[in-house]
């Protein structure tokens, strides 16, 4: 392997190592170099197994490492690079366009307070060796045991230490893949979920900033709040059903000098559901036209009506998959509180097209809760019925989305149409020398 920058070339030595065995995962292969060669090293930058990163960048995070004494921890924004099935080039177009605003945000709000995400950031070997040893958590799993989401916590330990720990989103040349299907995004998203409600024990730990403490908090709701969508919802069902099922009392016993009318606000009613839907598409619309008005963005996006439809479609797919996830999300809840381990199993990087047999399997309760949810909804009110189709018409298609997603031709054809692109897919200039050497074939 060498290392270069611009045209320059020096060779460097490589060492590869491989553990004998497996304990605490990717945070014990970081310990077991750490306590064995770390000492050697002042900085090292972690990657994942998927994970691509340019010399450039590398000189680039060592610059400034180098030049910030008191930081722990540099954080890139990685960019999803590979996808080969509608639903990977969705993710990394949504990370493409999305990104860049999302991540200039959170590097201001957090400033120097902020968090790790496990891979693609550069770490001062003296400082994580000092500051972040990971205890085993008393009981067995899923809240006792390893650390599973690491990262955070590390994180947390660095700024306890006094350490800076922050983003820089505009250094570039930083790259992962993405999962290629649903059903891999959701096996990721367990484990994910099994290690962020772990940190429920974590973050009371004395000594932590209350930014730390923040990111902790944010990482566990990010779970808790799909059983907490589904509860609202169930809540919402019912209180349509008890305003059917019981007609209003025009006339009660107690003396009255009018009648009691039933109260119903349609202009709050409508008011938040405006709010609602500004909460959620506000980011994403502030981010679309940030890429309209930089002309290099726009043109990696195949142009304003090719980033326009790219936009209007990944907005669609994702509300009709956001149901799907919901009750995924709510079910992985409530596995880790009943005790049933996630483990850690290997995960399916590159695009393989899912057999609709499997497919079926996986989503065929889904889809029963989708239809169900349509015709109960239907029988109880129209009004219902409506304010909820967003939610059972992406349950109702779970099979058929989660296979069209999982398609490689599916993922060609929006290639082909100018759909979903990102940068590289269309200026002729030759791809960055990392991303070629790692390209299959």
């Amino acid at each position: 392997m060498g290392g270069y920058v611009g045209a320059a070339f020096r060779s460097v030595e490589v060492y590869y190592r491989k553990r004998l065995g497996s304990e605490a995962k990717k945070a014990g292969n970081v310990a077991d170099f750490v306590r064995r060669w770390g000492a050697a090293y002042e900085f090292m930058i972690v990657l994942d197994a998927d994970s691509y990163m340019t010399a450039d960048t590398f000189i680039a995070l060592a610059t400034t490492m180098q030049a910030d004494p008191k930081a722990g921890l540099i954080q890139t924004v990685p960019h999803l690079k590979d996808g080969e099935t509608l639903f990977a080039r969705i993710q990394q177009f949504a990370t493409a366009t999305y990104g860049p605003v999302l991540a200039a945000g959170l590097a201001l709000w957090c400033g120097r307070d902020g968090n790790y995400w496990g891979h693609n950031a550069i770490i001062r070997v003296r400082a994580f060796a000092s500051a972040c040893g990971l205890p085993e958590l008393d009981g067995g799993p899923p809240f006792g045991g390893h650390i599973m989401s690491h990262d955070f916590v590390e994180a947390a330990l660095l700024r306890r230490a006094g350490y800076a720990v922050y983003m820089r989103p505009d250094i570039g040349g930083s790259f992962e893949g993405t999962p290629p299907t649903l059903a891999e995004h959701a096996a990721r998203d367990r484990r994910w979920a099994q290690g962020n409600l772990q940190h429920g024990r974590i973050v009371t730990a004395a000594g932590l900033h209350w930014m730390s403490r923040f990111h902790l908090v944010n990482g566990i709701m990010s779970y808790v709040a799909s059983p907490l969508w589904l509860l609202f919802l169930a809540t919402g069902i019912a209180l349509s059903w008890v305003a059917e099922a019981f007609p209003p009392d025009y006339f009660p016993s107690d003396f009255a000098l009018y009648p009691t009318w039933p109260r119903f606000d349609a202009r709050q009613a409508f008011s938040l559901l405006g709010v609602s839907a500004l909460v959620l598409l506000a980011p994403k619309l502030l981010a679309y036209a940030a890429t309209i008005a930089n002309t290099k963005r726009r043109r990696a996006a195949g142009g304003a009506l090719a980033l326009t439809n790219s936009v209007v479609l990944e907005i669609l797919f994702s509300s009709l998959l956001a149901p799907v996830m919901m009750l995924m999300q709510a079910r992985f809840v409530f596995d880790i509180l009943l005790g049933r381990d996630a483990g850690w199993a290997a995960q399916q990087h590159r695009g393989q097209d899912a057999p609709m047999g499997a497919v079926t399997r996986q989503h065929f309760g889904h889809t029963l809760a989708g239809l169900g949810l349509s015709l109960g909804t239907f029988w109880l009110s129209v009004q219902a019925w409506l304010w909820l189709l967003p939610v059972w018409l992406g349950l109702s298609l779970a099979i058929p989305l989660a296979w069209l997603t999982a398609r490689r031709s599916a993922g060609e054809a929006a290639r082909r149409a100018g759909l979903f692109l990102v940068a590289g897919e269309i200026e002729v200039r030759e791809p960055e020398p990392i991303l070629e050497e790692a390209m299959p074939g």
